[in-house]
């Protein structure tokens, strides 16, 4: 079990967005999570895209009220900082992708298919049953009860934050 969350900051975008203006909202989402860690034990932070089709995210935003210039979405996630690099990524984009279903089944994507494209390890199967077994296995989920608190407190402060 990890003491230390490793903070995910996943990012659902528009995969057709200028690099500027993607650069530009990760540098902001990355200000965000850096705030909302200050002064708490985490193992590191880092950022996971996860691109899905223009019309999908217009409908993602227009569904959520959001400005026409908003090109990405961002939450943050604990992972255990046992998984290296390769699988951290996975761990968030299939979390961003996790948010992106249980939006579909809310019916804010009006039945625009979403194309996701996971940045797997090579070997592996793409349903989403299977990568999600695989980074249970992997231990994505190993957080001490002391971990998961520093997360709390980390995501209160992320949220709160979005909310001013």
């Amino acid at each position: 079990m990890s003491d230390r969350p490793y903070l995910i900051i996943s990012a659902l975008m528009d995969s057709t967005a200028r690099a500027a203006a993607i650069t530009r909202s990760h540098g902001d989402a990355i200000e965000r999570a850096m705030q909302a860690t200050a002064g708490k034990d985490v193992a590191g932070v880092e950022l996971a895209e996860l691109g899905i089709s223009p019309k999908a995210f217009d409908k993602l935003r227009k569904a959520l009220h959001l400005d026409g210039e908003t090109v990405a979405l961002y939450d943050v996630f604990p992972i255990s900082s046992d998984l290296d690099g390769t699988l951290r990524n996975v761990a968030g984009q299939f979390l961003a992708a996790e948010a992106l279903w249980a939006l579909e089944q809310q019916g804010m994507l009006e039945g625009v298919p979403t194309v996701e494209r996971f940045d797997l390890p090579k070997g592996w199967n793409k349903d989403p049953k299977d990568i999600r077994q695989r980074l249970v296995d992997a231990g994505a989920h190993n957080l001490s009860a002391a971990g998961a608190e520093t997360y709390k407190a980390i995501k209160a402060h992320w949220d709160q934050s979005q909310a001013s």
